[in-house]
């Protein structure tokens, strides 16, 4: 690897605390037909320095919207009603845009869910590598050549100086994938924000993306891994957590998640998840209620099998267990 993928170890923070990020008690909500709908509840997580954090959940759960509360890119009718974001001991949140500017893409850089649409088609590969990395970097032109080169032989690119004359129309899915990924190393950021980073890759380019993404992390880098793939999360998280509803209801290392799950929710996932053995797989029942319809009390109650009456009327908070895992149920209250 060159120098770009070590820089993340070169902070002067590094070191002086286990997490990068600290979210703490988000919530925010959307404006619908001038009506206001809480969309994510008291949701609590943090980063660690070089792990891989995976959020999982459901289409609609409110996964995208929490992290993308960490670069402010929400929806013009969302609004963040509660919480911080710390990063380098600031609150994301009440900086101003042009400090953000500072961080969004050069110290927490995103890799878009499409790379089908991430590119500009009007332009070469070398042509928006070398402005990302101009744009993020105090270098000359010659050295952002250097660096961006550099960076699309990190994510093992053959003949990467031919590539960067190609347009993205004559890349296939996997090359776009790691084109996108190469500008957010070329960036130096600490932070990587992977928003389902193979929902559009075949099963073999998924795998090659997804050992690249493990090797960025043995930089020291961070990642914040966006999926409803329980299967990649086994095999290449650290840490999970589990979202329904715009609320974390169980976070584990990711070893003790999958030999010991413990919300009724998680359970079902895991059930649902194929496997060798040829297992009969179970469905959920039923589906997540719109933020719309907001649900009293616990909000996976009407779909689980363990709710009680107590379940519709009580909001059960995180509580760590024996095992260091954290889980909102009445089943470990």
């Amino acid at each position: 690897m060159h120098d770009i993928q070590k820089c993340g170890s070169n902070n002067e923070d590094a070191g002086s605390s286990q997490n990068i990020i600290e979210i703490n008690n988000l919530s925010l909500g959307f404006e619908i037909d001038e009506k206001f709908y809480p969309a994510i509840h008291s949701v609590n997580f943090d980063i660690q320095r070089g792990k891989i954090h995976a959020i999982v959940g459901e289409s609609g759960c409110g996964k995208t919207m929490t992290v993308m509360s960490i670069l402010k890119l929400l929806p013009k009718n969302a609004k963040i009603t509660n919480g911080e974001i710390l990063f380098e001991n600031r609150n994301i949140l009440s900086l101003k845009d042009k400090d953000l500017r500072k961080i969004r893409g050069r110290k927490i850089a995103l890799i878009p869910q499409d790379p089908m649409t991430s590119l500009n088609p009007l332009y070469t590969i070398e042509n928006q590598m070398i402005e990302t990395v101009l744009l993020h970097n105090n270098v000359s032109k010659k050295e952002a050549y250097k660096i961006a080169l550099n960076a699309l032989e990190d994510v093992e690119i053959v003949n990467p100086k031919e590539r960067m004359k190609a347009y993205p129309h004559e890349l296939s899915g996997g090359m776009k994938q790691r084109v996108i990924i190469a500008m957010a190393l070329s960036s130096k950021a600490d932070v990587i924000i992977a928003d389902e980073p193979t929902t559009a890759l075949d099963v073999t380019i998924q795998a090659q993306i997804l050992k690249l993404l493990s090797g960025i992390k043995k930089s020291g880098k961070s990642i914040i891994l966006i999926t409803h793939d329980l299967g990649i999360v086994k095999q290449y998280a650290d840490f999970v957590s589990i979202m329904y509803l715009g609320k974390v209801v169980e976070e584990a290392p990711a070893d003790a998640l999958f030999s010991n799950p413990k919300h009724p929710y998680t359970k079902a996932l895991l059930a649902a998840l194929p496997t060798i053995k040829g297992k009969k797989l179970e469905n959920i029942k039923g589906n997540p209620s719109p933020i719309t319809k907001p649900v009293a009390g616990c909000p996976y109650h009407p779909r689980c099998k363990n709710a009680k009456e107590v379940c519709s009327q009580k909001i059960f908070t995180l509580k760590t267990q024996a095992d260091g895992s954290k889980v909102a149920c009445k089943l470990y209250e």
